[in-house]
Formats: structure tokens, C-alpha cells, sequence
């Protein structure tokens, strides 16, 4: 009986600790930052799936409106600790290319490593991003 409780906390630790933790940065600026690039990822990503009617693109459109809200919540105080008024503007932008390079490889490249991995790279960026509100 104690041997398999000792298991199950062992197996239950070993399952807690092997997992990376995705904790939300500590700097106001840094969270800001990662606000508006997750904003910019999800709505680049929306834009497409709304052209294509897929029916995901209403539940990522929300993902995005979260990011926004958050974005939103934290702007006041990052912007009185000296981050300037149109950086978060760029961070969206930098969110934004950086999925429209990945779906741009995914849909025209003649290589299809490439087309593999920039697929593997958005899925990636997407799940840091639901990392953070899921």
C-alpha cells in the first residue's frame, strides 16, 4: 500500500517537474511585449482562417481579443515605465509577419522540409501563446 502511494507521487512529480514551465515574464514591459506579439500571431492567423472558412477562425479571433484585453490591462503602467506609446504597435506587426512568413513557406514553398517546418514553427508559436492564457 505505501509502496504504490509512493509510486503514484513519484510518477505524479516526475510528470509536474518533466514539463516546461511557461510562467509569464516578471517585467512589465516584457509581458506587454508578449502580449501584443501573441495579439499580432493570433490575428494573422484568424485573418486566415477566416479567408479560408474555417471554422476555428471565430475561436482564434477570441484567443486574439484576450491578448488585446490583456494588452490593454498592462499598457498604463508599461507605458509610465518608459515603454514608448507606438511600440506595442510594432510588437503586433512583429507577431503578424512572423505568421504570415510561416503560412507564406507552408503554402508556396517548393521544399517540402521547409513547408514542414514552418508548419512545426506556427504550431509552436501558436501553443507559447495559448500557453499563456490556457
Amino acid at each position: 500500500m505505501l509502496f504504490s502511494k509512493v509510486v503514484s507521487t513519484v510518477a505524479v512529480a516526475t510528470l509536474t517537474f518533466s514539463t516546461p514551465l511557461h510562467a509569464l515574464p516578471t517585467a512589465t514591459s516584457d509581458r506587454a511585449e508578449l502580449f501584443a506579439i501573441c495579439s499580432g500571431r493570433l490575428e494573422a492567423l484568424a485573418t486566415r482562417q477566416r479567408a479560408q472558412m474555417d471554422e476555428q477562425a471565430v475561436s482564434v479571433a477570441d484567443l486574439q481579443h484576450e491578448f488585446e484585453l490583456l494588452l490593454d490591462a498592462i499598457l498604463p503602467r508599461a507605458l509610465s515605465e518608459g515603454v514608448e506609446a507606438h511600440q506595442p504597435g510594432r510588437w503586433r506587426v512583429r507577431g503578424w509577419v512572423e505568421v504570415a512568413y510561416l503560412l507564406a513557406d507552408m503554402d508556396y514553398s517548393f521544399d517540402e522540409r521547409t513547408a514542414a517546418g514552418a508548419e512545426r514553427q506556427l504550431a509552436r508559436r501558436i501553443s507559447e501563446c495559448r500557453e499563456v492564457l490556457l
